[in-house]
């Protein structure tokens, strides 16, 4: 069994790989881009719920792109060690496309969990607070998850036992 120190190595390692990635993506296709990954907490990242769930929040993402006529150019999966991730280059602007990702975060009911990155096609996130929409919410006490997670207000455990319960309600 490989011990946390490691674990936490792979995880930041993987991350780095995806900002890598999501800067070649930019370069080759020159248009909007949704990095896709999951909040989930700790360092377990990868099993078959997560799979499940990342998979659902890649198709309420292409039919909430189709409905707008949002075109996916190109799509892009992957699984590392920071857990399962989705790259999509759309032909759409990227403020247009925010809406549509907060739109998902904040009505479905695994929304907070889901983590919709929206870049320009100059490789600039943008933000929700660009947008006027408010801060993520705290999973299990509503107030700004930022200030949750690094005052570290609720434990690994108490998070990832909502995770489940909300995976478990709905898939």
């Amino acid at each position: 069994m490989k011990d946390t120190g490691n674990i936490l190595n792979e995880i930041l390692e993987a991350k780095e790989r995806r900002v890598q990635i999501q800067k070649d993506l930019l370069d080759v296709f020159e248009n909007t881009l949704i990095s896709f990954t999951l909040n989930i907490p700790g360092v377990e990242k990868n099993n078959k719920f997560f799979a499940k769930l990342h998979k659902k929040g890649i198709c309420l993402l292409e039919k909430e792109l189709k409905k707008y006529n949002m075109k996916i150019l190109h799509k892009m999966l992957n699984v590392s060690a920071a857990g399962p991730e989705a790259f999509l280059n759309v032909n759409a602007d990227a403020f247009a496309v925010k809406k549509v990702t907060v739109f998902i975060e904040e009505n479905h009911e695994l929304g907070r969990l889901f983590d919709f990155d929206v870049f320009t096609k100059t490789g600039e996130q943008i933000s929700r607070t660009e947008l006027d929409f408010p801060e993520r919410k705290c999973l299990l006490c509503n107030n700004n998850a930022k200030v949750c997670g690094r005052s570290r207000r609720h434990s690994t455990e108490e998070l990832l036992n909502k995770i489940y319960e909300l995976i478990d309600e709905f898939l």
